[in-house]
């Protein structure tokens, strides 16, 4: 199967790949290491990246990448001109790579280049700085070859959570309404009765280490320890939503997209979730095209609200989304019932559970992905009054309604799992990108 990327993307790499072959630096000195790909390496699909870290003893003004491909004798025959299309011409050309925000003298660097034809092909990498107009060239010979059609795996599913919210809560200090009110917990203790677990977008600066924080008065957002307790009793995996939340549709700068998404990993990292890099959550479902070109080089998946199961192929191809249910309450859907009319934010009217339940039956290289948000049960509150409110004690699903789209019935949310292929393989972010070879 071929890969065919249709963006150009100029990576951004973490600061880990550095400290791979950096030395002190001297006097007048400009160099580069290049750690992928690797001498001598084969690379399947359409494009390659070049990284790897520079140092210099001056203001650093540029790297800059040369890729070439060989004829038989070694030497180079044509250089890519545009990394978008791949174009090439016979005379020599470099280009600037993407420099990882950070230090003037030393850093890492990445150059990503699209629609690449079979050959062997050779990559060159150079310090251009304030006082060394080309530093010594670092080069690797690697030969690029096309992608072969991959092996079937099972269908995957996957069941997320938005913002990882805690429960449904009222007032200014989100207290939790004590009737009803399903805490995420809880919502994984009825996954892990199925067998399955779950995983749930965290929004960094919305999260304290062992104080819950209230958001807009009515979402209450888990600490770093209760996301640690629930990784490690229920294999929780927790899934980077940004920095703060914001809109990367609004940012100017590589550096902005990267701070809000790259830059969380770390901070992920350092709390135990090392599996976060297997799916960005864009805040909000913002994005665009420099969004996705910059979080595809930390991430190898990013989440995009769809309506239908994703095939291998379509979340193998850039910009690498994933078609995600976010899966909403609301009206009712019986028309005879006064639920069926009432407002609500947006609209909304409740997800059937039979519609949810088909996501869940996905066939060999497809996978299913839904995304809950605050689970509720019983009756609480009224219709029409000011607080939240809900009722799910109907056994049919077309008489259940709640106040609020983020929010579910307990019963329906069961139907819809209850009605899954039991031979679909639950998994998270970073075993489909291990199965399916996605890796950033």
């Amino acid at each position: 199967m071929t890969n065919t990327v249709r963006t150009a993307s100029l990576a951004v790499v973490g600061a880990a790949t550095l400290a791979v072959g950096v030395a002190p630096a001297m006097a007048s000195e400009a160099k580069t290491t290049i750690t992928a790909p690797t001498a001598g390496s084969t690379v399947t699909g359409t494009s390659v990246t070049v990284k790897g870290g520079y140092w210099a003893s001056a203001s650093v003004k540029e790297v800059r990448v040369a890729i070439c491909t060989l004829d038989t004798a070694g030497k180079c025959t044509a250089y890519v001109a545009n990394p978008t299309t791949g174009a090439m011409v016979t005379s020599y050309r470099s280009i600037p790579a993407t420099l990882t925000p950070g230090s003037q003298t030393a850093g890492s660097y990445a150059f990503a280049a699209l629609g690449l034809k079979p050959a062997a092909y050779k990559a060159a990498a150079f310090v251009v700085s304030s006082d060394t107009p080309k530093g010594t060239p670092t080069q690797v010979s690697f030969t690029l070859k096309n992608e072969t059609t991959p092996p079937p795996t099972a269908g995957f599913i996957s069941i997320g959570f938005g913002r990882s919210q805690w429960s449904v809560a009222t007032g200014t200090n989100c207290n939790v309404v004590p009737v009803g009110a399903r805490t995420l917990e809880e919502n994984l203790i009825d996954l892990k009765a199925r067998g399955i677990s779950a995983q749930g977008g965290v929004v960094v600066n919305r999260t304290e280490a062992t104080t819950q924080s209230c958001y807009q008065q009515q979402i209450l957002h888990p600490s770093w320890a209760d996301l640690a307790r629930l990784r490690d009793t229920y294999g929780f995996t927790a899934v980077s939503q940004g920095m703060n939340y914001a809109d990367m549709t609004k940012m100017t700068t590589d550096s902005q997209r990267f701070q809000e998404s790259g830059a969380t990993l770390p901070i992920l990292n350092s709390k135990g979730f090392t599996r976060a890099w297997g799916m960005f959550n864009y805040p909000n479902d913002k994005m665009n095209a420099d969004a996705n070109r910059v979080v595809s080089q930390s991430f190898a998946f990013g989440r995009k609200y769809g309506t239908s199961i994703n095939t291998r192929a379509q979340v193998m191809t850039y910009p690498y989304l994933v078609k995600t249910i976010s899966v909403m309450g609301g009206k009712c859907n019986n028309k005879n019932l006064a639920c069926y009319s009432m407002p609500v934010k947006n609209d909304k009217r409740t997800a059937p559970p039979s519609r949810l339940a088909q996501i869940l039956r996905p066939k060999a290289n497809e996978w299913g992905v839904l995304q809950f948000y605050r689970i509720v049960e019983g009756s609480y509150g009224r219709m029409g009054g000011r607080d939240v409110a809900w009722d799910c004690t109907s056994s049919d699903w077309r008489n259940r309604w709640t106040s609020a789209p983020e929010m579910y019935c307990r019963n329906s949310f069961l139907e819809a799992l209850d009605g899954r292929d039991k031979t679909a393989v639950p998994v998270d972010a970073v075993d489909v990108a291990n199965a399916w070879g996605r890796n950033p």
